[in-house]
């Protein structure tokens, strides 16, 4: 409707700005389809604008600002009336267009109706039906007077016209009001009901209102009535004075009365709305009361059944069918070798499980909105309740325990925090010492508490962390060292007295085991940025303090690094020493860095390994040639913590990345490694001093090694990308054999896409790498591998059970022409199919079938490729599929040989689900390298899980 009297008035504008100057608005822009008609009604006077002289045209319009529009017009036909005798403005109207604006002004008038059946939020009224009443008999009063003179007075009827249209707006302000407060009571009532706890008293104070409020309700739309009754007087007022007649009997128009009435009853209602308003503010006190607590109930229920087993040879599916529900998953070595270690998903069998359990968990929590900030307040609380039902092939076997429970709130409004956990309690002093937050699986079970206090009121402002607990070391066995056994207890402190840097002093020990005592922080000064630690840890018993600061009596940790960036120059700088005892995290207390932890290498996040003691530098320089140039450089000089001078590596280098155009870069690079003062052939003898030194195919510009090369790739994600999606890299590298001659040759280009072609995701690629030792050195090979490989998969298909197709083939072929005869083939392929609503919606059935076949690879864990080791069957930027031979850390080292073992893996696999029910299915065989079966397995799960 108020789109409807815009359009109307702007299309008066013809009539209307004959005559008149166009006023100016700020911010109607000159060009815009509307500036003639919004500058031609502000010219009549209109429309006024805002006094800081803008139009706001895309501000709604609303009901008053409406009404003052249609009113400004009628004291425009008044005007010309007085002063021509005749409208030209009425008489260029169409009989439609004042029809049009007729309907405005009943429509704004229905509004003004509808507002009144809305008032549910008023309260008791001295305002009754009776004074309707009244207000009838003062009109039928005035109906019995002698009809005045035919001519009224111009004057009259503009006082008249003002004072009705006074009172409009005064009831429409009333009954707005009366609007504002319905919705307040609206929301109140949603509030009353959302808090929990005894509300009895204030439902019933609230019912108690409803009769009043009903009545005031209907009071409101009997006011609303004779509203709209002054309404269409005035419009058939309006129509007789457009179209020059006089006025006839007036009867049927308002007097002073009238007005005077309406206007006494409209601050009668106001005064009853002011009551209410303050009835409903002390009920919104009330409710904010009851809802500076709130709480809250969560859980879990699951139960699953299941069995998966085998009639030979243990062996995995996860290289055929990634993420299926019937998998092991990670977890300890379950073949051979001791002490266990975790293990990822594709080193691990499958068919030796029984899924069957059943589980609960139920988490309970308060808020408190508001606490206070004086003496000791709590913010919030939690405590989760976990119950396992029943465990496979036992009975009674129920075992209910606390998993974890926390408390957050301040003290004096200095916050701090009581996390317990049943057994992963997660902390950190520093990086050597009590490193336990990212030992999840875990390695050492942890089970206590952690409190923390931030003492902003205190000098130094202290940041206090208390840990405590008790540990089990379930990683080792046979050998493996324990890094947290028995009961612990820690404390570490805070101190930042100003901004950019802190201080921290720690202890810990772990009881009949170790003690230690740390120190750490870090300073930043504009561009520079120093960071550090001391860590000295002693075995049990202790003795005395001084014991910790002998290093001959205690493991020392310790390390200065520092950071400086100048504009395009980055600069960093360190220098370490690490007892060896800090191997897999023993003299730290740290099971983050376990044995436990396959592959890991006992460092985990350490930023410098056990047994080393050196310095380094690393510098980066950006310039803006081309699109962009970054110079890399590094140098790195350590020993082992005795500082053996045989164990000297001295290594350095230089790279480069230059970007050219469209997602295209270069990167030269240039390396050189010794090792006692001796050159070492390639990047031989590295790995055993850790994470800072060690050498890995694909690491930037080839660190580490002996080597020289150039890359030319393309970025997918570059913003100018030639073929976003696309990754591309040639590469060419020589590395030293130790005789100052770099016979190693190694020649790799690959290709990969990810993208979409309408409604298939495609993810194709292809790999070339070749390596050549021109010298022949023994334990080297001359080969040469073509991978390839190709994923494509659909959305979802607008068609009867939405289903969903995916395809899956890789291949690897590497031709060994020199050290061995074994030439290696891998194979793999997948099919699947998901119908995304099957038999009811949210339901899902996946089906699918793969196949694995590989020739003369490296399996240790068998003899007929019963593991596969990492999923790279979709990867460019390595050799193999799923197992060995591949350029783990050097190209010519196919790890541990050529290999000769053969076989493979077939499988079919189902899985339903419908929300939190789960049916998982697998048939799979294992083969030898003649296809002939050597073992048959078969799962079947079923789970039910549901969260509320």
């Amino acid at each position: 409707m108020k789109k409807r009297l815009v359009t109307l008035l702007a299309g008066l504008l013809t009539v209307l700005s004959m005559g008149f100057g166009l006023a100016q608005f700020s911010d109607v822009p000159a060009g815009h389809w509307a500036k003639e008609a919004v500058e031609a009604l502000a010219a009549k006077g209109i429309i006024l604008g805002f006094p800081d002289g803008t139009f706001r045209g895309n501000e709604n319009l609303t009901r008053y600002q409406a009404a003052l529009l249609i009113y400004r017009l009628l004291q425009q036909i008044e005007e010309e009336l007085k002063t021509q005798g005749t409208s030209p403005t009425m008489e260029a109207l169409a009989p439609e267009d004042l029809e049009a604006l007729k309907n405005a002004v009943q429509e704004l008038a229905a509004e003004l109706a509808s507002l009144g059946v809305r008032v549910s939020a008023l309260e008791d009224s001295a305002a009754t039906k009776e004074d309707i009443a009244r207000l009838e008999a003062m009109i039928a009063e005035l109906k019995a007077q002698p009809m005045p003179e035919p001519g009224m007075d111009q004057a009259a009827l503009k006082d008249l016209m003002d004072r009705v249209e006074a009172a409009s707006i005064a009831a429409d302000t009333a009954l707005a009001q009366a609007q504002q407060l319905a919705e307040r009571l609206d929301a109140l009532a949603q509030d009353v009901e959302g808090v929990k706890g005894d509300l009895a008293g204030l439902r019933s104070q609230v019912e108690a209102n409803a009769d009043a409020i009903q009545a005031l309700n209907e009071l409101a739309v009997l006011l609303n009535q004779d509203v709209l009754s002054l309404q269409d007087r005035v419009t058939a007022l309006e129509k007789l004075v457009s179209g020059g007649q006089e006025l006839p009997d007036l009867e049927q128009f308002a007097t002073k009365e009238d007005v005077a009435a309406v206007q006494e009853f409209a601050a009668a209602l106001r005064s009853d709305l002011v009551g209410l308003s303050e009835k409903v503010s002390k009920l919104e006190e009330q409710v904010a009361e009851l809802n500076k607590v709130r709480y809250s109930i969560s859980g879990s229920l699951s139960a699953t059944y299941g069995t998966a087993t085998n009639t030979g040879i243990n062996f995995d599916i996860d290289r055929l069918f990634p993420g299926n529900k019937v998998s092991s998953g990670s977890g300890q070595q379950d073949y051979g070798g001791s002490p266990y270690r975790n293990r990822p998903a594709q080193r691990r069998g499958d068919f030796d499980q029984t899924f069957t359990g059943g589980s609960a968990t139920l988490t309970f929590g308060v808020k408190v909105a508001q606490p206070g900030t004086s003496g000791v307040n709590v913010s919030e609380a939690s405590a989760t309740l976990s119950v396992d039902a029943f465990g496979s092939g036992s009975i009674n076997t129920t075992n209910a325990y606390l998993t974890d429970a926390s408390v957050k709130g301040n003290v004096d409004g200095q916050a701090f925090s009581v996390v317990y956990s049943y057994d992963t309690s997660s902390f950190s002093f520093n990086d050597y010492l009590f490193a336990n937050d990212k030992d999840s699986y875990p390695a050492t079970t942890r089970q206590g508490l952690v409190a923390t206090f931030s003492g902003t009121k205190f000098p130094l402002k202290p940041e206090v962390t208390v840990v405590a607990g008790v540990a089990n070391n379930e990683g080792a066995s046979s050998g493996a060292p324990a890094a947290l056994q028995g009961d612990y207890f820690g404390i570490r402190t805070v101190f930042k007295p100003v901004e950019g840097f802190s201080l921290a002093l720690n202890y810990a020990e772990n009881y009949g085991n170790r003690s230690a005592l740390g120190v750490d922080g870090s300073l930043a000064l504009g561009p520079v940025k120093l960071s550090g630690l001391f860590d000295t840890s002693k075995t049990w018993p202790t003795g005395g303090l001084q014991n910790f600061f002998d290093s001959s009596l205690a493991d020392w940790a310790y390390y200065v690094k520092g950071d400086l960036s100048l504009g395009p120059l980055s600069l960093s700088a360190n220098y370490r020493a690490i007892d060896p005892d800090y191997e897999n995290g023993v003299a730290g207390m740290s099971s983050n860095y376990h044995y436990f932890y396959f592959g890991v290498g006992g460092n985990g996040n350490a930023p410098f390994a056990a047994d080393n003691k050196g310095f380094g530098v690393d510098a980066k320089l950006s310039l803006g040639l081309l699109s962009g140039l970054e110079i890399r450089g590094y140098y790195d000089d350590s020993t082992d913590y005795a500082g053996a001078p045989a164990s000297e590596q001295v290594s350095w280098g230089v790279g480069a990345t230059l970007k050219l155009f469209r997602g295209f870069a270069l990167n030269p690079f240039y390396n050189q490694l010794t090792v006692g003062g001796a050159v070492q052939p390639g990047s031989g003898g590295l790995g055993a001093y850790g994470n800072y030194n060690s050498y890995f195919y694909n690491i930037q510009d080839s660190r580490y090694s002996t080597s020289f090369g150039v890359k030319l790739t393309h970025d997918a994600k570059a913003e100018d990308a030639l073929v976003p999606g696309l990754s591309l890299a040639l590469g060419y590298q020589k590395f030293d054999d130790g005789s100052g001659n770099y016979p190693y040759e190694d020649l790799l280009a690959y290709a990969s896409y990810q993208g979409k072609l309408a409604f298939l995701s495609l993810q194709p690629y292809v790999r070339y790498h070749s390596f050549t030792d021109a010298s022949a050195s023994a334990g080297t090979y001359d080969y040469t591998t073509l991978k390839y490989g190709v994923k494509v998969a659909t959305d979802p298909l607008a068609i009867p059970l939405k289903p969903g197709l995916e395809g899956v083939y890789a291949a690897r072929s590497t031709d060994i022409t020199r050290g061995s005869t074994n030439d290696a083939q891998e194979t793999y392929w997948r099919v699947g199919l998901t119908l995304n609503e099957f038999l009811a919606p949210g339901a899902s059935v996946k089906v699918g079938y793969a196949s694995y076949r590989g020739t003369n690879v490296v399996d240790p864990a068998g003899s007929f490729l019963t593991r596969g080791y990492g999923d790279y069957s979709l990867s460019a930027t390595t050799d193999r599929l799923f197992t060995y031979p591949g350029e783990v850390q050097f190209p010519w080292n196919l790890t541990t040989g050529a290999g000769s073992g053969s076989g493979g893996v077939d499988g079919i696999y189902v899985e339903a689900n419908y929300y939190g029910f789960t049916v998982a299915y697998l048939d799979a065989v294992l083969l030898d390298g003649a296809d002939n079966v050597q073992s048959y397995g078969r799962a079947f799960k079923v789970t039910y899980n549901v969260e509320f």
